[in-house]
């Protein structure tokens, strides 16, 4: 609040913003340090500085005073009671909130005019305001708030002699500067804007130590200070309060202000990632993620590592900045049709159960820079504010999820930089001011980084994505080595040159994985697995029986196996196309009565895929 107390000098206007709710550290006359709301500090330092008058503007209390004035040597007090009567219960609409203010400019006019310093404050201005200046009374109220900051009186600072100060100064608070309307005055020497922070580690240090002390009746020892300030970090003073006040109701133990603040922050108490069932899942998850993506040993490898991180909490232990941190990260990169996308279901389905689905988004969508609305909502005054985004409510509401970002180098570069604070605090502000925590989030990129071909070499050449495929299989298949390199610094240059965002790729650390084609083995199982999944939604839709045949099944497995650049998507789009179609005209020109065979012979790989049934 130092810089609060040094800008009453520097403007008449200050414009507080950030964490204007919360309760702060202020020393009393008697040098101990007591909580104070921000009316209450402001209140405080303009009496410290001999103001006649604090004053205040709220939907509550309307138009008072706050607080008696502590300078002996103040005399207007009967002018700021008529003022107080006057405008006492008015409804403060434009007008009449452009009335109070010129009143308030003029009681310093004349020869007995005010030599004194007030202060008024208008702790809800986003609220009290108008929206925007459309009306011609909305209008003229913030041309007054602009002059009243050009023609501001000035009058002897009463504990400063030979020193002057502005005899009227109005401080703004709301949230988010944003919040207020375009028309307000926020640039210029005759408003000043002020941020307050959150508490730092010293301050959440302080708070735990007097927080303890009145909860628990004793003095706080240095494990417990040390738990309490590291657990609460990016809370407000408040907060932390709540977090020592919860923990007293909880069964105590080594973790329990940890868990009071995942309650405090989430809204959930026990560790989601510890429970038995997740740590019965994972003891398995090896074998279980190698049938789910098929020829993928080193990918499926490393993300195990990284989801028993989560599971333990360590992970980025290794940083003391990383408690609340995401529970996991990583980016998978790879030409299309590898198993990316199944990688990230399976990781969902393994942690949170086989009906779950991760929460995705597809980056495609996010070109532009506009588009970051619909993560963190739409911002005030515009549509969609009150809806708030996408990705911010997808994690209020369930805090413990899958967060998928589906072909991420798609999007927006400053749709990026909001990863920034995702991955190293933990925590994202939304347009209506609110934080929203990861840290019970597990975080999957997926990106095509190394196979993107440009629109003018597609225009060129309409078989350059295919024939870049196909030189990457043959890579892959003569010296995996160089494959893998390939892809690494495709990586690395995306984020260091091409966007010059270096930070965000250390944000992401070695949590990097790159997954390479399927060999021939796995495609044969991708086919075994396709056929079977249409057999069985022909045996429960109508009630009869598909049979390939040796001959047809011959056929799409050399299909299968002869271009494996596309993966195991290239092998779906080959049942789809050379048995999910032609069985369709089959079923719709012949349906089958219940029990019926169908069979597919033999298939003949015309510009259709020509079959022949039985």
């Amino acid at each position: 609040m130092r810089e609060v107390d040094l800008s009453l000098s520097l403007a008449p206007h200050l414009l507080l913003t950030g964490n204007v709710r919360d309760l702060h550290q202020f020393p009393g006359p008697d040098g101990r340090v007591r909580l104070l709301n921000v009316q209450e500090v402001l209140r405080e330092l303009c009496h410290a500085r001999g103001y006649a008058g604090f004053l205040v503007l709220d939907p509550l209390s309307g138009f008072d005073r706050l607080g008696e004035a502590r300078n002996p040597d103040a005399t207007p007090d009967k002018r700021i009671d008529g003022l107080i009567s006057r405008f006492r219960g008015a409804d403060f609409d434009s007008e009449r909130q452009r009335e109070l203010l010129v009143a308030l400019h003029d009681m310093f006019s004349g020869t007995d005019g005010l030599t004194v310093p007030i202060a008024l404050v208008v702790p809800y201005a986003a609220r009290t305001l108008p929206g925007d200046a459309v009306l011609r009374a909305d209008r003229a109220l913030f041309t007054a708030i602009e002059a009243l900051g050009h023609t501001a009186p000035k009058v002897p600072m009463p504990n400063r002699p030979g020193h002057s100060t502005f005899g009227l100064t109005l401080i703004w608070v709301c949230e988010q500067q944003d919040q207020l309307a375009p028309a307000f005055p926020v640039s210029g020497d005759s408003v000043r804007t002020i941020r307050l922070l959150r508490p730092n580690l010293d301050r959440r240090t302080q708070l735990a130590a007097r927080f303890i002390r009145s909860v628990f009746r004793t003095e706080a020892r240095e494990e417990e200070l040390k738990s309490v300030a590291g657990a609460t970090d990016g809370l407000t003073a408040r907060q932390v309060r709540t977090t020592v006040l919860t923990a007293a109701t909880l069964p105590p133990g080594p973790t329990v202000f940890s868990d009071a603040a995942r309650l405090v922050r989430v809204g959930i108490t026990d560790d989601p990632w510890a429970g038995d069932t997740v740590r019965g899942r994972l003891a398995g998850a090896e074998e279980y993620l190698s049938h789910r993506v098929l020829g993928q040993p080193t990918a499926v490898a490393k993300t195990v590592d990284v989801l028993t991180r989560a599971a333990v909490g360590m992970s980025g232990a290794q940083s003391s900045a990383a408690r609340n941190r995401p529970r996991g990260v990583l980016f998978l990169a790879g030409p299309t049709g590898v198993g990316k996308t199944e990688l990230a279901r399976a990781v969902t389905t393994l942690l949170l159960g086989e009906e779950a689905q991760p929460v995705r988004f597809d980056m495609s969508e996010f070109r532009v820079d506009e588009s970051r609305q619909r993560l963190v909502g739409a911002p005030p005054g515009y549509v969609g504010y009150d809806s708030g985004g996408e990705l911010t409510n997808a994690v209020r509401a369930q805090p413990a999820c899958v967060l998928l970002f589906d072909e991420i180098e798609k999007a927006h570069e400053r749709i990026l930089d909001l990863f920034l604070q995702i991955l190293d605090e933990g925590r994202l502000t939304d347009s209506r001011g609110g934080t929203v925590y990861f840290s019970e989030c597990f975080i999957i990129f997926t990106s095509n980084i190394g196979t993107q071909v440009s629109d003018e070499d597609k225009k060129n050449d309409p078989e350059a994505a295919t024939r870049q495929a196909r030189e990457l299989l043959e890579q892959f298949n003569q010296d995996p080595s160089a494959y893998f390199a390939h892809f690494r610094s495709a990586y690395e240059k995306f984020f260091d040159q091409d966007i010059s965002r270096p930070e965000l790729r250390n944000r992401l650390g070695d949590n990097y994985v790159t997954l390479g084609f399927i060999d021939e083995k796995a495609a044969r199982e991708v086919l075994e697995r396709a056929l079977a999944s249409v057999a069985a939604r022909v045996r429960a839709v109508h009630k009869a029986d598909l049979v390939v045949g040796p001959d047809a099944l011959d056929t799409l497995c050399d299909a299968a196996v002869n271009d494996l650049g596309l993966g195991a998507r290239g092998v779906l789009n080959l049942v789809e196309s050379a048995v999910v179609n032609p069985l369709s005209r089959e079923l719709f020109r012949s349906p089958r009565a219940e029990g019926d065979r169908i069979t597919l012979v033999d298939l003949f790989p015309d510009d259709d895929w020509r079959p022949v049934w039985r």
